[in-house]
C-alpha cells in the first residue's frame, strides 16, 4: 500500500503536521518523507514522523534555515510501495532528498531505489545492517541491527551472567527471517561466539506466517537460561502469550526495536511484560549525564515541539529517533543552504556533519563515516541503551550505565530465577 498524503490527518500528526505537508509550489525547498502510517507499524511510523515535524518546525522558528522546508509525504507499507514512493518523490516533486522509513523491509528497498537515482537517503529509523552498505546517497543516524544485537549481548556479559548460575548459560536466538532480523541476530551470533557464550538454537520464523505454540514448545526443548528475541510487535506478543502459558522457564529475555520497547508491548501483556529487557535506541527520558548543556537545552525545545502538536505526549523512542534525523538534517546539513540544494551539495555537507556525543537529544553524537569507508553513510556516535520493563508500562534504561534511569531489578514469573 502506497499513499501520497499531501495533507496529513493521521493520529499523532495532528493539523500543525498536516501544515508541514501541504503543497505551496511558490518558494522553498520540497523533501520527500516515506513512512508506514497505515498498517502494522503505523504506530512507529507515524511517532518517528512527528519527530521529524517536531525537528523541521524548531529548525523553522528559531531561523536555522534560511528557506522554508515543506515535506511531501508518502505513506507506504509495503518494500514495492516504498521503492515506487521514492521514484513518484523524484519525478513528481523533484526532491533532492528522501526522509524514512521506520521499517527496515521499506527502507532497503526505497534506499536501494534512491541509490540507484542519485538522490539522498536520510534514513531516521531503520536498523538492518545492509541499508548503508556501500551507497553513497544513503545516511543514517540510528544505530544498526547489529549493534543493538550486540548491545544485548554485551549487557548479558557485562551484567547478567556475573549474577548467574550456571556462568556460561544456554543461549536462544529467535528472529524474523528478513533484512531486519538477520542483522540484529547475526550481531548476536557474532558477538557471543567472540566471548564464549553459547548460542544452543537459532529459531528463524516468517512474522506474516507462523505458530507460536510450536516455537514456544521449541524453546522450551531447548532449555535456555537467556532468550534473545528478535520480533515484531504482534508475532513477539504472540510468542511470549505462549511462552507464559507453556510456563517456560527463562533467567532472562533480551528483546530489541520494533517490539520489546514499544508501549503497546507491556500495555498488551500486562505483567507478563515485567522483567523483560529491550535493547534500542533511547527515548527521551535518557538520564541527563548522557547529555551535553546543548543536548538538554535542545531536547527541552523538542519536547515542548512534540507536545505541542502531539497532544501534549511524550517523545516515545521512535518519535526521538525521527527529531534527533530530521534536526541534523534541518540544523548540521541544510541550516546554511541558501541557494539550490542538489544531491551533490547535500551529500558533501553531511560527510561533514560533526555533533559531539551527548549534543543530541537522545545522548549520541552524529559523525557519518566517510567516503570509501566500510561504514560510509552510517553514524558512527548513535546511541543504543537496554531498558526493561519494571512496571506494567514503565521501562527504566539500566544500560550502559551513563544512560541509566534505574537499575535491573529481579524478574519475576516466565523469567524466574
Amino acid at each position: 500500500m502506497r499513499r501520497l498524503l499531501p495533507l496529513l490527518t493521521l493520529g499523532l500528526l495532528m493539523a500543525a503536521a498536516c501544515a508541514q505537508s501541504q503543497p505551496d509550489q511558490s518558494h522553498g525547498l520540497v523533501l520527500g518523507a516515506i513512512y508506514p502510517l497505515t498498517g502494522p507499524q503505523a504506530q512507529g511510523g507515524q511517532e518517528e514522523l512527528a519527530g521529524v515535524m517536531a525537528a523541521l518546525r524548531l529548525a523553522q522558528s528559531t531561523g536555522v534555515l534560511k528557506q522554508q522546508i515543506r515535506l511531501q509525504v508518502v505513506d507506504a507499507t509495503s518494500p514495492q510501495a516504498a521503492s515506487s514512493a521514492v521514484d513518484e518523490l523524484v519525478r513528481d516533486h523533484h526532491v533532492p532528498a528522501i526522509l524514512g522509513t521506520y521499517g527496515s523491509t521499506l527502507s532497503a528497498a526505497a534506499s536501494a531505489r534512491a541509490e540507484e537515482l542519485k538522490t539522498v537517503y536520510w534514513e531516521t529509523g531503520a536498523v538492518a545492517d545492509p541499508i548503508t552498505a556501500q551507497r553513497q546517497y544513503v545516511f543514517r543516524t540510528v544505530a544498526t541491527g547489529s549493534s543493538l544485537g550486540r548491545m544485548a549481548v554485551t549487557f548479558t556479559h557485562d551484567v547478567l551472567l556475573p549474577k548467574m548460575k550456571p556462568v556460561a548459560p544456554r543461549v536462544v536466538v529467535l528472529r524474523v527471517n528478513d533484512i531486519y532480523g538477520r542483522s540484529v541476530g547475526g550481531g548476536e551470533e557474532s558477538l557471543a561466539r567472540e566471548l564464549g557464550i553459547p548460542v544452543v538454537d537459532v529459531i528463524e520464523y516468517d512474522p506474516r506466517v507462523y505458530d507460536a505454540e510450536s516455537i514456544a514448545a521449541r524453546i522450551a526443548a531447548d532449555r535456555p537460561d537467556v532468550l534473545w528475541d528478535v520480533s515484531y510487535l504482534d508475532d513477539g506478543v504472540a510468542i511470549w502469550k505462549a511462552l507464559l502459558r507453556q510456563g517456560v522457564s527463562l533467567k532472562a529475555a533480551i528483546g530489541t526495536s520494533s517490539a520489546f520497547c514499544m508501549p503497546a508491548f507491556s500495555q498488551r501483556l500486562g505483567a507478563g511484560s515485567v522483567g523483560v529487557y529491550a535493547a534500542d535506541k533511547p527515548d527521551a527520558g535518557v538520564s541527563p549525564a548522557a547529555l551535553s548543556q546543548s543536548g538538554m537545552a535542545l531536547l527541552a525545545q523538542a519536547r515542548s515541539q512534540y507536545a505541542a502538536s502531539n497532544g501534549g505526549a511524550q517523545m516515545t523512542i521512535p518519535a526521538v529517533a525521527g527529531f534527533v534525523g530530521g534536526w541534523t538534517l534541518f540544523n548540521s546539513v541544510l541550516g546554511g543552504a541558501s541557494g539550490a540544494v542538489t544531491p551533490d551539495w547535500i551529500r558533501a555537507a553531511a560527510l561533514t556533519v560533526d555533533v559531539p556525543q551527548g549534543d543530541s537529544i537522545n545522548g549520541g553524537g552524529v559523525r557519518f563515516g566517510g567516503a570509501g569507508a566500510l561504514d560510509e553513510g552510517q553514524n558512527t556516535r548513535s546511541a543504543a541503551v537496554v531498558g526493561q520493563w519494571q512496571a506494567v508500562g514503565v521501562m527504566k534504561i539500566v544500560y550502559p550505565a551513563a544512560y541509566a534511569t534505574g537499575s535491573p531489578m529481579a524478574t519475576p514469573g516466565t523469567q524466574s530465577g
